[in-house]
């Protein structure tokens, strides 16, 4: 009779479900499929954004996804579709509330080198992640990343510094767009499964996609003051 002598396995090493080398055509895929254009070193800088989520994802609480396909999407989706929408103007400066793990704004950022940002988030960790990522990627000149937390009922921000303001999935939708209105004359709620309140007044504009590998329906919506 043979015994086995292997040691019980303690379980696999964990790895990253995104590397940068491997899974960059997946976000060219994505932007194709978007009709966004792509340069060479957009590419880089987007897949090593994506990169730096995943291997931070191991240890902090970053994002919740099953492979490359869906961190992709989950990071560039919104922001590949508000880059096109023609919402946010030349040298605009926008404040993301919650911002988490910087997407939208970081790839918008990418994106477009005239914007400037402001990234709110309150928890430490996170807010050690964007710091990190903003000096990784070469944001620092025009992205800042604030650890606070921003009341409903009392923002204490100035308005006069943001031309567009968005969260996502910090706020229900119609509790953001009053506050967003109070940080900016613009500002974008993107929706997932929720709808927009009939009574809470119209956008001035929408953008409705899906989620190419699950077909899940999203909104994006701009209101003006």
């Amino acid at each position: 009779m043979l015994v086995s002598r292997r040691k019980p396995s303690r379980g696999r090493t964990k790895v990253p479900v995104f590397e940068a080398a491997r899974d960059a055509p997946s976000i060219a895929s994505l932007a194709r499929a978007e009709d966004v254009p792509l340069d060479e070193s957009q590419l880089r800088s987007l897949a090593s954004y994506a990169a730096l989520v995943a291997t931070w994802t191991l240890r902090v609480d970053l994002v919740a996804t099953r492979g490359a396909r869906e961190l992709v999407e989950l990071l560039f989706l919104d922001a590949f579709v508000l880059a096109k929408s023609g919402w946010i103007s030349e040298g605009a400066r926008v404040i993301d509330v919650g911002a988490g793990g910087g997407a939208p704004t970081i790839p918008l950022a990418l994106l477009r080198p005239d914007l400037r940002a402001l990234l709110v988030e309150p928890r430490q960790k996170r807010g050690a992640f964007l710091r990190t990522a903003c000096a990784s990627l070469g944001l620092l000149e025009r992205a800042k990343v604030e650890q606070s937390r921003i009341e409903p009922d009392s923002p204490d921000v100035d308005a006069n510094d943001f031309d567009l303001a968005l969260s996502r999935a910090t706020f229900a939708p119609e509790i953001w767009v009053p506050l967003g209105l109070r940080l900016a004359p613009r500002c974008v709620a993107l929706l997932g499964s929720a709808e927009w309140p009939a009574d809470q007044g119209a956008p001035v504009d929408a953008r409705d996609y899906v989620v190419p590998s699950s077909g899940a329906k999203r909104r994006a919506l701009l209101f003006e003051r």
